[in-house]
């Protein structure tokens, strides 16, 4: 009876944990690339956006324009690595939608230099 019991708790408990696999191919989610269209995007959708950071509006958070648009994106002080960049610099930000209470925000994972231009 013991064994028997032993073995339906494990059973059990075998059935009942998640599933830690997961699919790591080719999807349908395609990085977003012009600021305009992150604002209809959904949650966690990824971007890849190539323009400037036009202002800084305090707290991490950013002025992104491209030539669609603007988005407010949010870069930690830690991604910074030591660069500098001015509203001439051209950046790539790497990162997904955060769509928050107050609105939509990009959470920037990378930001990749591209140079200056003058």
């Amino acid at each position: 009876m013991a064994k028997r019991l032993t073995g339906t708790l494990i059973l059990s408990c075998v059935l009942t944990l998640p599933a830690f696999a997961a699919y790591n191919g080719p999807g349908e989610d395609k990085p977003i690339n012009r600021a305009a269209d992150t604002l209809n995007a959904k949650d966690d959708t990824p971007v890849e956006l190539t323009g400037h950071l036009i202002k800084s509006l305090g707290d991490e958070k950013y002025l992104f324009r491209d030539n669609s648009g603007e988005v407010e994106v949010e870069i930690d002080n830690a991604l910074w690595r030591d660069i500098e960049v001015n509203s001439n610099t051209t950046v790539t930000l790497k990162g997904e939608v955060d769509d928050e209470w107050s609105g939509i925000e990009i959470e920037i994972d990378e930001i990749d230099l591209m140079g200056d231009t003058h």
